[in-house]
């Protein structure tokens, strides 16, 4: 008897112990790419990206009553934000340009790319459910040459209060800094 005893309560605290599943979020869905060639224009390597040591992290952090940060622990990052920053830029660009010869850093296939576009993110951040704000500076080279930069600012509401509409907020924002950027490629690089 006393061995069904400590049986059940080893189990009955095991299950108290136990976890929410682990739930992982990309910036969200691609629009479909473009139609241009991989051959077409000059080539083009988003990156590297830097961000923040306070969001370098696969949790997901929120800012709660201004200065407080939620680390969420069943909420994560399927890669790492500087890597899906510089993917979702590399995609959203080559889809507006049409040139398909652009892609993201680290994983690049091109070893000497006609241009790069180191990305700076100063500032990435969801104030709690109610809106996420990115502050970004970015320079666009060519043979070591700075050609164009900006500093991009702006924000986005999140439409519900999710993650998974956290996540899409986050990559709207994304979206917006590859069209401001869009505007600056020389006129081989994008389409008319």
């Amino acid at each position: 008897m006393k061995r069904l005893s400590l049986i059940l309560v080893c189990s009955l605290l095991a299950a108290c112990g136990s976890t929410p599943p682990v739930r992982y979020y990309t910036l969200g869905a691609l629009a479909p790419a473009g139609s241009g060639a991989m051959g077409s224009g000059p080539s083009l390597v988003v990156g590297p990206v830097g961000v923040p040591a306070s969001i370098d992290r696969l949790l997901i952090v929120r800012q709660v009553d201004g200065a407080r940060a939620d680390v969420a622990d069943g909420h994560r990052w399927a890669a790492p934000l500087k890597t899906e920053i510089a993917r979702r830029v590399a995609v959203e660009l080559a889809r507006r340009s049409g040139n398909g010869r652009i892609v993201a850093w680290p994983q690049s296939s091109i070893a000497e790319p006609d241009m790069s576009l180191p990305i700076d993110v100063l500032r990435f951040d969801a104030e709690g459910f109610e809106k996420v704000g990115l502050e970004v500076v970015w320079t666009l080279r060519k043979s070591g040459k700075d050609l164009a930069g900006g500093r991009f600012v702006a924000t986005e509401k999140v439409t519900e209060p999710t993650w998974e509409a956290l996540a899409l907020a986050h990559g709207r924002l994304v979206d917006a800094l590859a069209a401001d950027i869009a505007k600056a490629l020389p006129a081989g690089t994008r389409t008319p």
